[in-house]
């Protein structure tokens, strides 16, 4: 997810926040510190409020970031590897290598994460102390109720939330892979459709927070529908696929030593490639990109080497030829980058991939299943 912070390391998967997050969680605390915990206990200083408010809100997410390592926790039990967890503004994703290929596998891992907050909320109600309200009460308390309710919330059928993963592990078996997708991908936008419906009422029967508060869930629950949608027709028609498959092995190559002015006549133009890998002599050193030309004024084209221009090897996005190409599709996606260069495991140039090569095989799959 673009625009997200490195924070650390848990188990192995590394955890981001994303900067939506920040707003999440003052949010969060000023709600809980202006009208939640003041109406439990009452007649507490402003500062023990605010205090207890952003301890809940970093709590909560606490929750929310477990609840996605219980998920990872099972899907590695499947031998699915967990890129990255990541915390924003609407709760955390945890992105997941690949999908799970056999229904029973995405049942047990959709499941994970709101078996793991019903285990948080028994957790916190049995830490919240007994007798008289006090801070902790209050604040073991909330967590308790917010973990119960992350836990039936995402157990309602409408993908991309568990409770949709679930429903479509249990289709899979009967419907195949894409008509549980489609049919879970509908009670998605119908859930969508009617939490922005919620919304709207509550804005105008005089709850304006609450209400843009379900308006916004309902637009990320369908935009994540059709996202989830989408992908899983783009790795539908790239199953099986690798990367060896479709590159184009022995790509022409651009020597280091030439100008910029020497690649665009020699090579950019007539040919109408993108981007050229680099090398000077056997060696590849680079990458030289329309990206990457833009980068110099045209003026100084005539002067400029090839090589002072590409982006180095060492920061080059490049690829095996065995990957499947939907990791390579993937990887383009979130690198915003048009291409890749293939190497082999000793560092040799093999080919060269571009975001254009997987979308005709796409394109030409998808009209021959018509």
């Amino acid at each position: 997810m673009t625009g997200s912070i490195r924070v650390g390391r848990l188990l192995g998967i590394t955890v981001q926040v994303h900067a939506t997050w920040f707003l999440a969680v003052w949010a969060i605390a000023w709600s809980l510190a202006r009208g939640i915990f003041p109406q439990r206990i009452p007649g507490l200083p402003v500062e023990t409020y605010w205090t207890m408010g952003f301890a809940g809100a970093l709590l909560l997410f606490g929750s929310v970031l477990v609840h996605e390592l219980g998920h990872a926790v099972v899907a590695r039990h499947f031998r699915i590897p967990t890129r990255s967890i990541t915390l924003f503004l609407f709760g955390g994703v945890a992105q997941i290598a690949r999908e799970p290929e056999r229904p029973a596998h995405e049942l047990w891992v959709a499941l994970a994460g709101p078996a793991t907050s019903l285990l948080l909320a028994g957790l916190f109600r049995i830490l919240t102390p007994s007798g008289d309200p006090v801070p902790a009460t209050a604040l073991m308390g909330y967590l308790s109720s917010v973990n119960l309710l992350l836990a039936v919330f995402n157990l309602l059928p409408a993908f991309p939330l568990d409770g949709g993963r679930v429903l479509r592990a249990i289709l899979w078996s009967f419907l195949g892979l894409e008509r549980a997708t489609r049919v879970s991908t509908s009670l998605g936008h119908a859930t969508a459709a009617a939490f922005i419906a919620l919304g709207v009422l509550a804005i105008f029967t005089g709850r304006p927070v609450d209400g843009l508060w379900l308006v916004l869930i309902g637009w990320f629950l369908d935009q994540g529908a059709g996202a989830s949608y989408q992908q899983m027709l783009l790795r539908h028609a790239l199953r099986g696929v690798r990367v060896r498959d479709i590159m184009t092995p022995d790509p022409v190559t651009l020597e280091a030593d030439l100008t910029l002015e020497e690649a665009v006549a020699g090579y950019f133009l007539p040919r109408k490639h993108g981007g050229y890998p680099v090398v000077y002599g056997d060696r590849l050193l680079g990458i030289l990109t329309l990206h990457d030309l833009k980068q110099v004024p045209r003026e100084r084209w005539s002067t400029t080497r090839v090589r002072e221009a590409m982006t180095p090897i060492d920061r080059a996005h490049t690829v095996r030829p065995e990957a499947p190409a939907y990791d390579a599709l993937a990887r383009m996606v979130q690198a915003g980058v048009g291409r890749l260069l293939v190497l082999d495991a000793d560092g040799e140039l093999v080919g060269i991939l571009t975001r254009s090569d997987l979308l005709h095989l796409i394109r030409l799959r998808s009209e021959l299943r018509e």
